[in-house]
Protein backbone atom coordinates (compact mmCIF):
# COMPACT_ATOMS: atom_id res chain seq x y z
CA UNK A 1 0.00 0.00 0.00
CA UNK A 2 2.86 2.60 0.74
CA UNK A 3 4.06 2.13 -2.81
CA UNK A 4 0.49 3.41 -4.14
CA UNK A 5 0.45 6.03 -1.52
CA UNK A 6 4.13 7.25 -3.10
CA UNK A 7 2.96 7.07 -6.55
CA UNK A 8 0.07 9.25 -5.60
CA UNK A 9 1.96 11.87 -3.61
CA UNK A 10 4.13 12.52 -6.88
CA UNK A 11 0.84 12.05 -9.15
CA UNK A 12 -0.44 14.94 -6.53
CA UNK A 13 2.08 17.32 -6.94
CA UNK A 14 2.11 17.41 -10.95
CA UNK A 15 -1.81 17.64 -10.71
CA UNK A 16 -2.37 21.08 -11.48
CA UNK A 17 -6.28 22.01 -10.27
CA UNK A 18 -6.18 24.40 -7.51
CA UNK A 19 -7.68 23.63 -4.37
CA UNK A 20 -10.93 24.36 -5.25
CA UNK A 21 -11.15 22.75 -8.55
CA UNK A 22 -10.06 19.16 -6.47
CA UNK A 23 -12.82 19.98 -3.96
CA UNK A 24 -15.05 19.96 -6.74
CA UNK A 25 -14.25 17.16 -8.37
CA UNK A 26 -14.00 15.43 -5.17
CA UNK A 27 -17.52 16.49 -5.11
CA UNK A 28 -18.75 15.34 -8.75
CA UNK A 29 -16.70 11.60 -7.97
CA UNK A 30 -19.12 11.11 -4.65
CA UNK A 31 -21.93 11.93 -7.03
CA UNK A 32 -20.78 9.27 -9.60
CA UNK A 33 -20.61 6.69 -6.69
CA UNK A 34 -24.20 7.43 -5.94
CA UNK A 35 -25.55 7.30 -9.41
CA UNK A 36 -23.58 4.05 -9.16
CA UNK A 37 -25.32 2.76 -6.63
CA UNK A 38 -28.74 4.08 -7.59
CA UNK A 39 -28.71 2.01 -10.94
CA UNK A 40 -27.08 -1.13 -8.92
CA UNK A 41 -29.95 -1.03 -6.78
CA UNK A 42 -32.62 -0.30 -9.65
CA UNK A 43 -33.75 2.98 -8.11
CA UNK A 44 -36.50 4.78 -10.02
CA UNK A 45 -35.25 6.49 -12.99
CA UNK A 46 -31.68 4.95 -12.54
CA UNK A 47 -31.67 1.21 -13.45
CA UNK A 48 -31.54 2.04 -17.21
CA UNK A 49 -27.30 2.89 -16.30
CA UNK A 50 -27.43 -0.98 -15.88
CA UNK A 51 -24.01 -0.78 -13.48
CA UNK A 52 -23.16 -3.30 -11.11
CA UNK A 53 -21.30 -4.02 -7.97
CA UNK A 54 -17.89 -3.27 -9.79
CA UNK A 55 -18.75 0.02 -11.47
CA UNK A 56 -19.49 1.30 -7.54
CA UNK A 57 -16.37 -0.15 -6.64
CA UNK A 58 -14.18 2.22 -9.23
CA UNK A 59 -16.23 4.90 -8.93
CA UNK A 60 -15.33 4.47 -4.86
CA UNK A 61 -11.92 4.05 -5.58
CA UNK A 62 -12.02 6.93 -8.01
CA UNK A 63 -13.39 9.12 -4.51
CA UNK A 64 -10.45 7.87 -2.71
CA UNK A 65 -7.93 8.94 -5.17
CA UNK A 66 -9.16 12.51 -5.08
CA UNK A 67 -9.96 12.76 -1.80
CA UNK A 68 -6.10 11.58 -0.90
CA UNK A 69 -4.39 13.98 -3.47
CA UNK A 70 -6.42 16.70 -2.43
CA UNK A 71 -4.62 15.77 1.36
CA UNK A 72 -1.38 15.43 -0.25
CA UNK A 73 -1.71 18.72 -1.86
CA UNK A 74 -2.31 20.34 1.78
CA UNK A 75 0.32 18.22 3.97
CA UNK A 76 3.81 17.86 3.72
CA UNK A 77 4.68 16.21 7.07
CA UNK A 78 5.48 12.76 6.50
CA UNK A 79 3.36 10.08 8.85
CA UNK A 80 0.58 12.99 8.70
CA UNK A 81 -1.57 10.73 7.03
CA UNK A 82 -1.32 7.69 9.24
CA UNK A 83 -2.02 9.89 12.26
CA UNK A 84 -5.02 11.18 11.63
CA UNK A 85 -6.41 7.99 9.86
CA UNK A 86 -5.28 6.25 13.44
CA UNK A 87 -7.39 9.30 15.02
CA UNK A 88 -10.04 8.80 13.35
CA UNK A 89 -10.51 5.17 12.95
CA UNK A 90 -10.18 5.27 16.96
CA UNK A 91 -13.40 7.30 16.87
CA UNK A 92 -15.07 5.53 14.93
CA UNK A 93 -14.65 2.61 16.72
CA UNK A 94 -15.57 4.27 19.99
CA UNK A 95 -19.01 4.88 18.19
CA UNK A 96 -19.64 1.66 17.20
CA UNK A 97 -18.16 -0.69 20.36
Amino acid sequence: MDNYLERLKKLSDLEPKTLEQMALKLSEEAGEVSQAVLSYSDASGSGYKQLDKEDIKEECVDTVLVALSLFYKLSDREGELQELLDKKMTKWESNIS
